[in-house]
């Protein structure tokens, strides 16, 4: 194994350990136009954090500027990071999320945000391009969080030189900074998938294939704020469609126009839903059979679905 090889082995290992292992279901409260599409489509859309209902995801943590005094912590390049992560603003709109709650059936959540609840099985909602993120909702919390990421053993070693370490670092806090979100949401208990994409077309000097696994961005209308709000797409390749190749050389933009048009023909999976539960809503009984019709139609045969007994009348 040659000494590139060696470090990119350590720095994966060393990623690996920041990340949220999520291997349990996880849920998705959505409306039916939501759901409709999931299923028709098999796949899902990461809205970008500029539009969601938080006007802090992603940046509350940089409100915090006094989480942390010079002595909390002691790995020097997470400390530089963290310095340079608080004194300069997040103003690259990059983020795009689809988020999920380790809530059953919350009454609150169908209330906020439709009257289906979808069960995914985390385990197998997987791609190169996304990463799951558990939140976390105090300041000590993600404190805590930090302190033991920059301790944990996959720093040591002699493969990792100062780019390597401060890449590692950079990248603690990134995600530190997805994971942490307003207490004001805490009993969402959100679990959420994030990927980035930048939105420019131009080649970069440096490479030009340094953002290749960067899916392309869509635009949906929103009735809300009546623009076109940027989306991302997530989906599961079946499994003998090829990975789309590094076009070295390339421009950004041929780069994007190429991720469409491989977006646009390639063949998917069904998506790992394990059960719907319908909650309190008028027609309930004929918005179960809808599903059941629908789940056969576009060939999931194993996905539970129920109509949940909740007395509530607010619809």
């Amino acid at each position: 194994m040659d000494e590139r090889q060696q470090k990119l082995n350590q720095f994966n290992n060393l990623m690996a350990a920041f990340a949220d292992p999520i291997d349990d279901v996880i849920y998705h409260y959505t409306t039916a136009e939501g759901l409709r599409g999931i299923i028709e489509n098999s796949e899902l859309w990461l809205t970008n954090t500029a539009f969601v209902n938080d006007t802090t995801e992603c940046k509350a943590l940089q409100q915090e500027k006094d989480i942390f005094t010079d002595s909390d912590l002691n790995n020097c390049k997470v400390k530089d990071s963290w310095k340079n992560y608080i004194n300069h603003s997040d103003n690259d709109h990059a983020s795009y999320i689809a988020s999920f709650s380790k809530a059953k059936a919350s009454l609150d959540q169908y209330r906020a945000y439709g009257n289906f609840c979808l069960g995914f099985d985390a385990r197998k909602l997987k791609s190169s391009h996304s990463n799951f993120y558990q939140c976390v909702y105090e300041k000590e919390e993600i404190k805590k969080w930090i302190q033991e990421k920059e301790a944990v053993r996959e720093w040591q070693g002699d493969n990792l030189d100062d780019q390597y370490l401060r890449g590692a670092a950079l990248n603690l806090i990134y995600a530190a900074s997805r994971k942490y979100k307003s207490k004001h949401f805490r009993n969402e208990r959100e679990v959420r998938l994030i990927s980035v994409s930048n939105h420019t077309w131009e080649p970069y000097p440096n490479s030009s294939s340094m953002f290749a696994k960067q899916p392309p961005i869509y635009y949906r209308d929103n009735p809300i704020y009546k623009i076109p709000v940027p989306y991302v797409k997530f989906f599961i390749k079946d499994r003998d469609t090829k990975d789309q190749d590094i076009v070295w050389g390339e421009t950004y933009r041929e780069s994007k126009e190429r991720k469409l048009r491989y977006e646009k023909n390639v063949k998917l999976s069904l998506l790992p839903i394990t059960e719907i539960m319908i909650g309190p809503m008028q027609h309930q009984e004929e918005a179960l059979i809808a599903c059941k019709i629908l789940l056969s139609d576009m060939g999931y045969k194993d996905v539970q679905v129920n109509a949940l007994d909740i007395p509530y009348r607010g619809f």
